[in-house]
């Protein structure tokens, strides 16, 4: 008796191991795929329509990899336990399990353990993706301005962004011939019209300024008055998006799990400050001050559901799991991609919108924080019911 519990046992190890390693590999296979697949042919689809050169594009890649690694590794994850568990089922290996006197559940739960593991690190690619995915995002393009202009301008002639916009005759290197320079201002002055011979672009990463060094120009502002600039000029551009922003006023999706608390705290005293400054206020300080509270609280509204959303987007891996698993077995097909469409159905005409609905009625403050929840619970007992009904056979 006790060879044979000893026999079983290792036999049990064994089994464990196969099925974990197995959906390991599969799954690494297919993230993989799918982040090069989704990550560098997006990356390469934004730079032939942009004209981005070949080096800006490499330098993307990590942080798209990242941003599309959120919203894949759920899929993967229930690709690879549809795979693993449907070949079991269909070369009949889960029969001869129970034959041995092992429960299939003895096997499933290394694969769950794996899924939350999974979930858990998604949660923490969130944090990764607002602390610096997103920033090296916008840093890079900020800092790659003047070499995206000059490619657009080679293309297109034109180039237009944030209070810039180029057209030339021609580029000669890194001359810019006959350009026409519009550059709009923040003050009251106008819009400024800058033309020249010829004219040159440089980003300054210490002052995240765009210069723009001129020959033989003439600078129009709002059409009032005139300068001619016979020799050299220069005129630097504020880049907007080249800074990272305050903190107070990113969108809590850009800010890390450690500073929402701390926005938190601030959002509600604003609110409760502007509910005051309201009640107080003439009917025409009111409107203003209407709007302000009307921000401050859609942002705290947002704020507080952040970190709930973030947690129930990543527990969507052990979800998918929870309802693949079963479904794989019940299916009894080796066929990988007719039982990871079949479990992949329901979870599209019912978590995606529950998933969707519960994320805006919590940001808009209709529901509590939990409410993002609501596509992970009805899933989680889906997936606990197909379990009983497949053990149950």
């Amino acid at each position: 008796m006790a060879v044979c519990t000893a026999g079983i046992r290792a036999t049990m190890t064994f089994l464990q191991k196969y099925v974990v390693l197995e959906t390991a590999k599969l799954l690494s296979a297919t993230l993989a795929g799918s982040l090069l697949l989704l990550s560098l042919g997006g990356g390469l689809k934004e730079a032939v329509r942009n004209s981005l050169p070949v080096p800006i594009v490499l330098q993307l890649f990590p942080s798209l990899a990242l941003e599309m690694l959120r919203f894949t590794l759920p899929g993967c994850v229930l690709f690879a336990v549809c795979s693993v568990f449907g070949r079991l089922s269909a070369l009949n290996e889960l029969t001869a399990i129970k034959s041995a006197g092992i429960h299939p559940l003895r096997i499933v739960w290394p694969v769950l353990m794996l899924a939350y593991v999974l979930s858990v690190g998604t949660f923490v690619v969130y944090d990764i993706c607002a602390g610096w995915g997103r920033p090296h995002l916008k840093r890079t393009l900020a800092e790659s301005i003047d070499d995206v202009a000059y490619a657009l301008l080679k293309s297109d002639l034109s180039f237009s962004s944030d209070k810039l916009s180029i057209v030339v005759q021609g580029v000669a290197g890194k001359r810019l011939l006959q350009p026409v320079i519009m550059i709009g201002t923040d003050d009251d002055q106008g819009e400024m019209v800058l033309t020249a011979e010829e004219a040159q672009l440089e980003f300054d990463g210490a002052d995240k300024t765009l210069q723009l060094v001129c020959y033989n120009a003439q600078l129009d502002v709002d059409g009032q008055w005139t300068l001619d600039y016979p020799d050299r000029f220069e005129h630097s551009v504020e880049l907007k998006n080249a800074s990272l922003g305050n903190e107070n006023t990113l969108s809590p999706a850009a800010l890390q799990l450690g500073v929402i608390p701390r926005q938190v705290r601030r959002e509600r005293q604003m609110v409760s400050t502007l509910g005051k400054r309201v009640a107080e206020a003439d009917q025409h300080e009111s409107d203003a001050l209407r709007k302000q509270l009307k921000y401050h609280r859609t942002r705290l509204y947002r704020l507080q559901a952040e970190a709930s959303r973030r947690m129930a987007n990543g527990f969507g891996c052990l979800c998918f799991a929870l309802v693949g698993i079963p479904v794989a077995m019940w299916w009894r097909s080796a066929d990988n991609v007719s039982v990871f469409f079949v479990c992949f159905l329901p979870i599209l005409l019912i978590y995606y919108p529950l998933l969707v609905a519960g994320e805006t009625l919590a940001r808009a403050g209709v529901l509590p924080a939990v409410s993002v929840w609501l596509a992970n619970a009805v899933l989680l007992a889906l997936g606990v019911a197909l379990f009983r009904a497949t053990l149950k056979r």
